[in-house]
């Protein structure tokens, strides 16, 4: 299940070499898509892909910068 502003998102992101992968999650009430950007292309891929965002749908495109981590592990 997707809509047109995740699939303009998640087509986007296969259109730049910088995107090591992209998908669709959340899906039904708009969901989001996730994006793995190598570091030194996120800022780029964020001032690119918001604006046509924005002039694709008339609204303005969330985008949330997060790190990888060790993942679950026991902290002591």
């Amino acid at each position: 299940m997707s809509c047109d502003e995740l699939d303009f998102l998640v087509e986007s992101a296969k259109k730049n070499n910088n995107i090591l992968g992209a998908r669709m999650m959340g899906g039904g009430f708009g969901g989001c898509t996730i994006n793995l950007i190598a570091k030194n292309a996120v800022e780029d891929f964020k001032t690119s892909v918001a604006p046509a965002y924005k002039k694709a749908f008339d609204k303005d495109c969330s985008i949330y910068t997060v790190e990888l981590s060790d993942g679950t592990h026991l902290i002591k």
